[in-house]
């Protein structure tokens, strides 16, 4: 079973310094203890002082791997040598136990350079080798990350409905899409849904489909999500969005397995595995009379919890290197990247993360973006200066424009001012910053949630100014 490097004594062994720095960052994130050697000379010194375990060498030195590697063996006869090539080798040195190519990767890194684990050595969280399937989708190496998920591939396997529940930005989605390809249902497509989405007006006919001539404006027939996942799986996201008469339908669909389209009166069967998600407590929508009690319990067969990211901070790091270097790939930016310095991983360790992996990914992809090229190391100070917050920087005082908008000096960012109700006086009107990239979920709750306050607590008083019905401020107000 492949384990992280986590304890690992590597040698990486290259002439390029800015390489061999970056590749120690990323393999110290990893785990790893490294050393590092320019040369033969240089490495034949730390070959007689550690033992070491792995073996980097660039391909292009004036020496034979696999010989190096016999000699070392009387220290370390499971030591492993690995070449490393900038572009992908006809062949390779005999002998030799592979090849990485540059610059290094973290799932190359983690697939060829993981030494097998004993089942001693591990943590009862870690014996599971079926969680090592879940690599291809998901990096962690939290604790917590690992119980809650190190059930997936039964769960996968089951067949049965799953609910996913945790924070916006906590990797839902990508949770479900591992459970669909480490199912039987593979072969079959990924339909994903988000119903918080689409208007109550048009969500039955996205889910279900409708008969050509079903209402005015209809004149093709049209396939529902639900049989364009037929033999997949149809990911309903923000289930606890959807309303009450089409929750119905939906559990008959779900217990019945065929549906009507709208406005046909033939029965369709569908084969089709439905997994569900929400950010939000589904018990207490239950509670509330906002989600049906037998929908709940046919959908939450299987719950999967995730945390949010500030539970899990020892996968920030890890997390951190990969979406960098994900976003600096897709960049176009070539070798030697930029390395986060170890000030640099601790601010982010610092950070609360409410938008969780998805803010980490978002600010990790504007730096890449956005990073001068001269700069080598990534320090605190160049972070801060793509935190949403530092790009906003409001104005201390807000003057309205001639069209009755609020406008910032920077970040500008406009919002329509409602007139006030009557109940409340103009000296009682207060602006409401919205931080440029900021969750909509989020934006939102603070809109109504500074609304209800100037309502003293009136929910239909609340409803009427964001023009919102009174059905949905309830909601998002258990939501909050």
């Amino acid at each position: 079973m492949k384990g992280d490097l986590r304890g690992e004594q590597i040698l990486l062994i290259d002439p390029d310094s800015s390489f061999l720095r970056h590749a120690k960052g990323m393999l110290s994130e990893l785990g790893a203890q490294v050393h590092l050697a320019h040369g033969l000379e240089d490495a034949i010194s730390v070959l007689t002082i550690e033992r070491v375990e792995v073996i980097l060498f660039d391909a292009s030195l004036p020496f034979s791997g696999a010989e190096l590697k016999e000699n070392y063996k009387a220290y370390n006869p499971q030591a492993r040598c690995f070449a490393l090539y900038k572009s992908r080798p006809s062949q390779i040195e005999p002998g030799l136990d592979g090849y990485l190519l540059k610059p290094l990767s973290i799932g190359d890194s983690l697939e060829k350079l993981a030494r097998p684990q004993v089942q001693q050595d591990l943590p009862v969280s870690r014996l599971d080798p079926l969680t090592e399937l879940l690599r291809p989708h998901m990096i962690f190496r939290s604790p917590v990350m690992r119980q809650r998920l190190h059930m997936l591939p039964q769960i996968a396997a089951s067949g049965h409905g799953v609910l996913i529940t945790g924070e916006t930005g906590t990797g839902k989605e990508v949770v479900a899409r591992a459970l669909h390809h480490l199912s039987s249902f593979k072969q079959g497509p990924f339909i994903a849904v988000n119903c918080g989405a689409i208007p109550e007006t048009l969500i039955e006919g996205e889910l279900f489909g409708h008969e050509k001539g079903a209402f005015t404006g209809a004149g093709n027939t049209h396939k529902g999500k639900f049989e364009l996942a037929e033999g997949g799986t149809l990911f309903l996201d923000e289930i606890g969005e959807m309303p009450l008469v089409l929750q119905a339908r939906l559990l008959r669909v779900l217990e019945e397995r065929q549906l009507y389209r709208v406005g046909g009166e033939k029965a369709i069967e569908v084969n089709v595995r439905v997994l569900a998600a929400t950010r939000v407590g589904l018990r207490k929508a239950v509670e509330d009379g906002l989600f049906r009690q037998d929908l709940y319990y046919r959908l939450n067969i299987l719950p999967v919890h995730l945390p949010p990211l500030r539970e899990r901070r020892e996968d920030i790091p890890l997390l951190a290197w990969h979406f960098l270097e994900r976003a600096f790939h897709e960049a176009g930016r070539s070798a030697p990247l930029p390395s986060l310095t170890d000030a640099a991983i601790n601010l982010l360790l610092d950070q609360p993360w409410h938008g969780n992996v998805r803010e980490l990914r978002n600010l990790m992809t504007r730096l890449a973006v956005l990073l001068p090229p001269q700069i080598a190391y990534i320090e605190p100070k160049h972070l801060r200066a793509y935190f949403p917050e530092a790009i906003e920087q409001p104005s201390e005082s807000l003057e309205p424009s001639p069209s009755g908008t609020h406008r910032f000096s920077s970040g500008v960012i406009e919002l329509d001012q409602k007139p006030p109700s009557p109940g409340l006086t103009q000296s009682n009107k207060e602006g409401i910053f919205i931080p440029y990239g900021l969750e909509m979920e989020e934006a939102q709750r603070r809109i109504l949630d500074m609304t209800l306050n100037r309502t003293g607590g009136n929910k239909s008083e609340a409803a009427r100014i964001l023009g919102m019905s009174l059905r949905t401020v309830r909601r998002r107000y258990n939501e909050s």
